[in-house]
């Protein structure tokens, strides 16, 4: 699946059954496993992309779902879930579920992807750091000042509970990150669990981003400079990991998409103007994210204060989108019955 709108809107689906617990659409429900591709286009309204996802499993469970009579309810379910997430954004509709037999799936990793994962903030962009127990301290405090950003880590001395199969919790933050954040120093490389996190990372194509303390990245890992920790704070490094998300062809569809759905699903104003703050310090956005929340904008009464709607303004004057007014936002209206008591 290749499309960035697509994997953006089917990880928001994905945590929509999670919230349902829909344990059977998360049985196949494993993005790693889809095809998609765009089946018609429509010049209307600046263009409308109709997309048809493919969803692979193992011949295994296709038979069991056909046997069943499943195929068709869990396609439908599926797209009405897409058909919710996809709600104002007039340029993409996912108008075609397909479940398709392939021969080179596991069933063990289907399950594994349907588990839930409770050490990720809802809504974020999820890191897995991976570091060395000497500097638990290190990644912990690099933890906290990413959160400002938006970015949830898993840090595993952290965030494994004690009743849980601790490889089991730190396979499943692998399965479900975004990224990878290492922390090199000259032990790393003879650590072989912090080695296969890495690899893992490089293996699935996820981003990894080194974080150079006393040593350099090595290996396959060598062709990423890194981020040189000497004399930085937690804070420093994390600016700069922003700045990489921001920047890097791998993370900065999603990631930015990520910040603007925390911005319009914000549940305070002084949330709010936090989220626009982090967006306006980003240099470049894509202009399909800032129409997307300029879209949105009036969907959520808590952005409508005149100093998040300037900052807003300021976002959409630099793309040339129609500015914001506090005017267009639906007042409640409060109906009074002359009822006796």
């Amino acid at each position: 699946m290749n499309d960035d709108c697509v994997i953006y809107y089917s990880k928001i689906v994905k945590e929509l059954f999670k919230a349902q617990k829909e344990t059977e659409v998360l049985r196949i429900f494993n993005t790693k496993n889809f095809n998609s591709y765009i089946n018609h286009h429509d010049n209307w309204n600046g263009g409308i992309d109709y997309y048809t996802i493919e969803i692979g499993v193992s011949p295994i469970v296709y038979s069991e779902l056909k046997k069943n009579n499943q195929i068709e309810l869990l396609e439908e379910c599926i797209a009405s879930a897409y058909n919710d997430v996809t709600k104002g954004d007039k340029s993409v509709i996912i108008d075609n579920i397909l479940i398709v037999p392939k021969i080179d799936i596991e069933d063990e990793e289907i399950i594994e992807e349907g588990e839930d994962v409770t050490f990720w903030n809802f809504g974020y962009y999820r890191m897995f750091i991976s570091h060395l127990t000497a500097d638990k301290t290190s990644a912990a405090n690099l933890k906290t000042a990413l959160s400002v950003y938006g970015i949830s880590c898993f840090v595993a001395h952290e965030d494994i509970e004690p009743t849980k199969e601790w490889a089991n919790e730190i396979e499943k933050a692998l399965l479900t990150m975004n990224c990878l954040c290492a922390i090199i120093t000259p032990k790393f490389n003879g650590s072989l669990w912090c080695d296969q996190e890495v690899g893992f990372a490089l293996g699935h194509k996820v981003l990894v981003i080194p974080i150079r303390k006393g040593t350099d990245p090595y290996g396959l890992m060598g062709k990423y400079q890194g981020i040189q920790s000497k004399n930085k704070t937690a804070n420093q490094l994390a600016k700069e990991i922003f700045e990489i998300l921001c920047k890097n062809s791998h993370s900065k569809k999603t990631y930015t998409k990520i910040l603007g759905n925390l911005f319009l699903n914000s549940k305070s104003s002084s949330e709010a103007n936090k989220w626009i703050d982090v967006i306006n310090s980003i240099d470049i956005i894509d202009k399909d994210v800032t129409e997307f929340i300029n879209i949105h904008y009036l969907d959520n009464n808590n952005l409508n204060d005149k100093k998040i709607i300037e900052k807003a303004n300021k976002l959409f004057t630099k793309y040339t989108l129609t500015p914001i007014s506090n005017k267009l936002f639906i007042k409640e209206e409060i109906v009074t019955d002359d009822l006796p008591f």
